[in-house]
């Protein structure tokens, strides 16, 4: 439908999607932070506030916000059976492996009358004591032995909403993401480009059922021709190579130039977006170890084989290949 349209990341903004944070981020404990991913408990009051004045700030240029819970309950709405196809992929990938408790977590999600109160349940996770009747059910070895609260873990990695989908021109890449935790967020993008009624049946580029990992942290748009991917902790070489493939061989547009750039594969750095930022035209800002360590490989269409990709390492000056 041609809602998604972004060839620049210094461009004139015009629509802008964002998660505000909400329960997921009051249901870190310090025993989750590792397995979620945190390093600190963010002070939800003090967030929500700083979100909402980022928001305003976007609102006061005249840019459109979105939201993604939103958009997520606007697809769910679309009719019932989208809804119950949501729940069941959703319980499905939510790490919930014994049968009764699927079938105890599917029924409290159905019981969830209010679509967006449904979302935000999804996303600010589950005790074991929401769920009704838990208490009179036939306990099984894995209750007897479980050591954390949750049925299904909060998903506080939300409000970063490039990662599990980014824009490239008029399409999406919904990425497969490095981690397991937050495999799931990826659901809401599936849905929001499926189903939505301003959305449905955007382009993807790359989808979240293929098998090598990449996240929208690591996708720099720099114009209709060429992309930045970086090849970081975060996004495999293989993942690059995938949606290189997917830019030049099955989509309508222009990119003819991929750069990859391969980064120090440890969390200090974690994406491209953390390190190397486009500001201007002809400005960028660059972590000064990244720009030390940094290789650039330029991934082209191969013209003597079809289907396939050239990579050729470039062994210019960093400020000589962006000019």
């Amino acid at each position: 439908m041609g809602k998604i349209n972004v060839y620049s990341e210094i461009g004139k903004l015009k629509t802008v999607l964002i998660h505000e944070p909400g329960l997921e981020l009051d249901n870190l404990t310090p025993s989750y932070l590792e397995d979620l991913l945190f390093d600190d408990i963010p002070w939800l009051p003090l967030a929500k506030k700083e979100h909402q004045a980022f928001a305003e700030e976007f609102k006061k240029c005249g840019v459109k916000v979105v939201y993604l819970t939103d958009l997520v309950t606007e697809a769910l709405d679309t009719s019932e059976s989208v809804k119950e196809q949501f729940i069941a992929e959703f319980v499905n990938e939510a790490d919930v492996n014994s049968e009764t408790l699927r079938e105890l977590v599917t029924a409290y999600l159905k019981s969830i009358k209010d679509t967006k109160e449904l979302v935000l349940k999804t996303m600010s996770g589950i005790k074991m004591n929401e769920l009704p009747n838990s208490d009179s059910r036939i306990l099984t070895l894995a209750d007897y032995t479980k050591e954390t609260l949750f049925v299904v873990n909060p998903i506080p990695n939300l409000y970063f909403t490039r990662d599990p989908f980014a824009s490239i021109g008029n399409s999406i890449s919904l990425n497969k993401m490095y981690s397991k935790t937050r495999s799931r967020e990826t659901i809401y993008g599936k849905y929001i480009f499926t189903y939505h009624p301003t959305y449905k049946n955007t382009n993807l580029v790359y989808d979240r059922t293929y098998n090598v990992n990449i996240e929208g942290g690591d996708i720099l748009v720099l114009n209709k021709n060429t992309l930045i991917v970086g090849v970081s902790q975060r996004t495999s070489p293989e993942g690059v190579e995938q949606l290189a493939k997917n830019l030049f061989y099955k989509s309508n547009m222009e990119f003819d130039t991929v750069l990859a750039f391969s980064i120090p594969k440890h969390r200090a750095f974690m994406h491209l977006d953390t390190i190397f930022t486009q500001v201007d035209y002809d400005k960028f800002t660059i972590h000064q170890e990244c720009y030390k360590y940094l290789q650039v490989y330029s991934i082209t269409k191969d013209k003597a084989r079809d289907g396939k990709l050239v990579v050729t390492p470039l062994n210019e000056k960093l400020e000589d290949i962006l000019s």
